[in-house]
């Protein structure tokens, strides 16, 4: 029988960040410019107070895939552009979520995470 993995429930604290995410964000999407319910989302492992570092604003799709790691390929291609954002939160999320749906069928999975130096076992910047 399979474990199923438990999901990560987010820190209301990630709120403080609420304007300054919004102004970043321009109220979209951070992955995918979707306008879907945009709310803050903070990377695990969680610092001890949320930082601009390790959050970004992610449409409802988005969350999902990143709290229940279970991407559809089909509907990531806008990953192979916010791999390259300027955003480290945003960076790391596209690689995280690159690293969930590892399809070798997929060559631009592969060329976008080959842009990024994450570490598939942490999950974070090398």
């Amino acid at each position: 029988m399979a474990k199923k993995k438990k999901r990560i429930k987010q820190r209301p604290a990630v709120g403080r960040l609420g304007k300054a995410l919004t102004r970043r964000s321009r109220g979209l999407c951070e992955l995918c410019t979707s306008k879907d319910s945009p709310r803050g989302f903070e990377l695990v492992p969680f610092p001890e107070e949320p930082t601009m570092e390790r959050s970004l604003v992610a449409c409802a799709r988005c969350r999902d895939w990143l709290e229940n790691a279970n991407v559809v390929p089909v509907e990531a291609h806008f990953l192979c552009t916010a791999i390259w954002s300027e955003e480290p939160a945003v960076s790391l999320a596209a690689a995280r979520l690159l690293l969930t749906a590892d399809d070798p069928n997929n060559p631009w999975m592969r060329e976008s995470l080959d842009a990024v130096d994450v570490d598939p076992a942490t999950g974070e910047f090398r």
